[in-house]
Parts: C-alpha cells; sequence; structure tokens
C-alpha cells in the first residue's frame, strides 16, 4: 500500500517526534551535534527517512528550529550569531561532542567485552566439567562393552 503525500509527512513527523522524545529520554544530544547544530544527515538517518523532508515537511522543519533553539536556551548547542562569529568555538564544540560520543562507544564496548570475558570464563568451567564427564562415560561404555556388566561407582 502507497501511502500519499499527507500520509507520508504525518508518518515522518510521528518518527521525528518519537526521535526528539527517546533523545529527551536518553539525554544524548552531545551524540548529535555537528558544527553548532542538530547533524540534520544523523537524524534522517535514525529517523528513515530522506534528508530534504527537513525541507519539504513544514511541521519538521517548525519541529526542528524550535528544538534548535531550545537547545540553544539550555545550552546544549552554541548561540547560533556567536557560532557565526567564533568558527574556533564551533569546532572546540564539535570536537568535545565528538569526544563524548568517541568515550560512549569506548565505554559501551569495554562492558560487552567484560560480559564476554565473564561469559567466556563460565563456559570454560562448563566445558571442563562435560570433558570429565564424557572420559567418565566412556570408561562405562568400554567396561560395559567390554564385560558385559555395569560397574558399581
Amino acid at each position: 500500500m502507497t501511502l500519499s503525500g499527507k500520509q507520508l509527512a504525518a508518518v515522518n513527523a510521528k518518527r521525528f517526534n518519537d526521535w526528539i522524545a527517546d533523545r529527551e529520554a536518553a539525554e544524548d544530544w552531545m551524540n548529535y551535534i555537528r558544527i553548532g547544530k542538530l547533524n540534520r544527515t544523523q537524524i534522517a538517518g535514525e529517523c528513515q527517512f530522506a534528508l530534504t523532508v527537513f525541507r519539504q515537511n513544514p511541521a519538521i522543519k517548525s519541529a526542528l528550529v524550535a528544538l534548535e533553539a531550545r537547545l540553544r536556551d539550555s545550552d546544549v548547542l552554541p548561540d547560533a550569531k556567536a557560532a557565526r562569529k567564533d568558527a574556533k568555538a564551533v569546532i572546540e564544540a564539535t570536537a568535545l561532542a565528538s569526544d563524548h560520543r568517541l568515550q560512549s562507544q569506548l565505554a559501551a564496548a569495554y562492558h560487552r567485552i567484560k560480559q564476554l570475558e565473564e561469559q567466556n570464563a563460565v563456559q570454560k568451567v562448563e566445558i571442563k566439567s562435560l570433558r570429565e564427564s564424557l572420559t567418565k562415560f566412556k570408561h562405562l561404555d568400554q567396561h560395559l562393552s567390554t564385560t558385559g556388566r555395569l560397574l558399581h561407582p
């Protein structure tokens, strides 16, 4: 079923608003800052719509403008006028956001490695136990096939 333009616009607006709600809950705005504003390419990818939606969909366009204004008011995004005047500050803010993003990814990777190491240790103990049981049962099987009698433990 193909959606009409209005239906697709409503679906995209809902996706964008859900994305905003997710970011509010996660408080990870720093992961989406690029050159003093929100990274539209990354947002569009996560919302699963084209980059042109930010220009063509009036609801999303106004919601994005309002969101960036609110983030500037809360000092998450740098002031737009100051950003134009002081490109160095924008580059530093972008670098800080990038560093924050990398640190988050590193922490997640470290956590995953720890989980895998713990899982590996548990599996090594289990494998050792299973090998011991296998050796015991091989011995019992060989004795039973040779003598026809079962050993008493």
